[in-house]
């Protein structure tokens, strides 16, 4: 690896060199900042290693620099569905890899397979169609947060693509029935569609696609598709379910800890402001780090780290707590 970044080095100062672009040393030393991070960067990450290695450029320059090392084949973007965050990955000469993206905790995995390239390769023949480049991307849970997961579930964890079962209905008698008339009962499979939509779950039951709002979907107890067959189906009530459904500010949560997010509290400016950052009714978010000796909280949301004031972490309120 060392080789090839000193290889990109060398072709970059070729190239930029002949087109004489203007201010070429700090163009250069942004080329080398980025070669030090591995993996799929934001802009605000590869902003704080140019600072870390003692250059002071302004985010417009950054953003122009990397554009243009975009450009001219020494890195790439890439946007994947789990938010809107543009990232960065080293894009070295004859090397393609393929990504798979855990929805819930962002981890993103590289991997190559050549029996799948020759695959697509046969199936765009057969076709008749001519490939120049193709992306795949895999969403679903990393081996870790799949090992994390409790075996029961309210349907409002479940992630989007997922299959689950309906184990048990923790609601009055109403709502059951109510539940019921929607086709909703223990032992069926549903698809989730999508979730945290304004805090709604769009779910698909045999051929019938259903809407429910947060509220609904807590109440509904679900064990996923793929498990292991040992697990238990002794399931009697609310009384046996894993977390907690009361709605707490986030500062009030231990490290460690996750939920989904009830409400943002606060001003118009302020909730905008929050929501910017990721923080939406339906979206999970963990606690990194809460420690009673910093006034600030560290969480993580959409795959991304961020801190929280006391005053901003007192505005967010979650539910559906776990460990």
């Amino acid at each position: 690896m060392p080789d090839r970044h000193q290889q990109e080095k060398e072709q970059f100062r070729r190239l930029f060199g002949q087109r004489g672009f203007d201010r070429f040393e700090e163009r250069f030393q942004i080329l080398e900042s980025f070669l030090k991070l591995e993996g799929h960067v934001s802009l605000a990450q590869i902003a704080d290693q140019v600072r870390q290695d003692g250059l002071r450029v302004g985010n417009e320059f950054l953003q122009q620099c990397m554009d243009q090392l975009c450009r001219f084949g020494f890195a790439s973007q890439v946007l994947f569905d789990r938010d809107e965050t543009i990232l960065y990955e080293h894009r070295h000469l004859g090397v393609h890899h393929d990504h798979m993206v855990c929805t819930q905790c962002g981890a993103i995995i590289e991997f190559n397979d050549d029996a799948l390239e020759d695959l697509q390769e046969k199936l765009a023949a057969e076709y008749g169609f001519f490939m120049l480049q193709h992306k795949m991307e895999i969403y679903g849970l990393c081996g870790q947060c799949m090992a994390q997961r409790d075996d029961l579930i309210p349907l409002s964890r479940a992630r989007i693509g997922e299959r689950v079962e309906i184990v048990n209905v923790a609601a009055g008698r109403k709502m059951q029935m109510r539940f019921a008339s929607m086709g909703l009962r223990t032992g069926i499979f549903v698809e989730i569609i999508s979730n945290a939509i304004g805090g709604q779950i769009v779910i698909a039951s045999d051929c019938n696609r259903l809407i429910l709002c947060a509220g609904m979907a807590v109440k509904i107890w679900v064990r996923p598709e793929k498990r292991s067959e040992g697990a238990s189906n002794d399931v009697t009530g609310a009384a046996f379910l894993p977390f907690s459904n009361e709605s707490l500010p986030i500062f009030r949560m231990a490290s460690g800890k996750q939920g989904s997010i009830a409400k943002v509290n606060g001003g118009h400016f302020s909730r905008r402001r929050l929501g910017k950052m990721g923080f939406h009714p339906g979206v999970v978010v963990r606690v990194i780090n809460n420690s009673a000796s910093s006034d600030s909280i560290e969480v993580m949301v959409r795959g991304h780290r961020c801190s929280l004031s006391e005053k901003d972490a007192s505005k967010i309120f979650v539910e559906n707590i776990t460990p």
